[in-house]
């Protein structure tokens, strides 16, 4: 049985450009529940939430980020991101110390473009997050459910360039963010529910828990196209830890969690390509921001080729491996 359930979700694992960001969202249940009801948890219904963009206007929604963010309108996203922050007991109105207490530490002195902070918030009302985060709160606490941990890893260029070297594929590199997160709130969750969004056709991970926890027993639950699911166990440990883990097709759309880890990775990416066009625009007002994916991407770098030069850029910290 299992009274935590946490969600994980990536956002840039594609493109050339900016970090790729693993988001994160866990909550502790009124009660603990098996592995198998636990897939059948809907915390939409439980909370009483919108799972819409549509829904917006009758209150807050938590939804897949493709659904709520497109290019040039980050405000609907942003709004819920931050009113979730808001519950979260986050500061709204530094965005330094948004993102120092919402992202896992990471090398930005060593990047000059996420040094300088981006308007922020970006396009959201800051009365509105706040009053939308009320009936958050309230739902919360009707239902018995307490958010026990949300943020962000991000993985900045020159780190995923080296992680990709060492382990030979994104997937592989994606899976050691996953594997950091895991470790983390394993330690502070003696049992541990996880929902994880599957990314491409991969169907067996029992291989790659034993490798990120080579002292755990991985029992392998079941693997199909649509679900994979295992359970980790170590006897030798007192208290005997235990942990729950299924990889979802379409997992954003089936768990309030990884939805909401989603927009959460999604929304700091964005923030970081705002800090990252904001830089280049410094040097050169006539440079086209990119999002950083790779047609563009390639567009960006073309346009931005002899600047680059002339700065004295090094590639590997920005230009990131395919």
């Amino acid at each position: 049985m299992y009274p935590v359930i946490l969600g994980i979700d990536e956002a840039g694992l594609g493109p050339i450009l900016g970090p790729l960001t693993l988001g994160y969202a866990a909550f502790e249940l009124p009660a603990p529940l098996s592995g198998d009801a636990l897939l059948k948890l809907d915390l939409w219904d439980a909370l009483k939430l919108g799972r819409e963009p549509s829904q917006r206007k009758h209150g807050p929604v938590v939804c897949d980020s493709k659904q709520i963010y497109t290019s040039g309108k980050l405000r609907p996203l942003e709004e819920e991101v931050l009113c979730w922050a808001h519950v979260a007991g986050v500061e709204l109105d530094d965005y330094m110390a948004f993102r120092d207490a919402v992202c896992d530490p990471a090398r930005w002195q060593d990047y000059d473009w996420y040094a300088q902070p981006p308007k922020f918030p970006v396009e959201a009302d800051a009365v509105r997050m706040r009053l939308r985060a009320q009936p958050i709160k309230r739902a919360l606490e009707e239902a018995g459910v307490k958010l026990a941990g949300i943020g962000v890893t991000a993985l900045l260029e020159g780190e995923f360039n080296a992680l990709l070297k060492r382990v030979k594929s994104k997937a592989r590199a994606e899976l050691e963010l996953i594997g950091g997160v895991l470790g983390r709130f394993w330690q502070r969750h003696n049992r541990l529910a996880v929902v994880v969004d599957r990314q491409g056709g991969r169907t067996k991970y029992a291989r790659a828990l034993l490798n990120q926890f080579p002292e755990a027993q991985v029992a392998t639950l079941h693997e199909s196209n649509r679900v994979s699911s295992y359970e980790l166990s170590i006897p030798e440990v007192q208290g005997q830890p235990r942990m729950f883990i299924a990889f979802l097709e379409k997992g954003e759309g089936q768990h309030l969690p990884i939805a909401l880890a989603s927009m959460f990775a999604k929304y700091l990416r964005e923030l970081h390509m705002h800090q990252f066009n904001q830089w280049w625009a410094q040097h050169d007002a006539a440079i086209k921001p990119t999002a950083g994916y790779y047609s563009d991407g390639r567009r960006w770098l073309q346009d931005t080729q002899g600047l680059r030069a002339a700065i004295g850029i090094d590639e590997d910290r920005l230009v990131r491996r395919k």
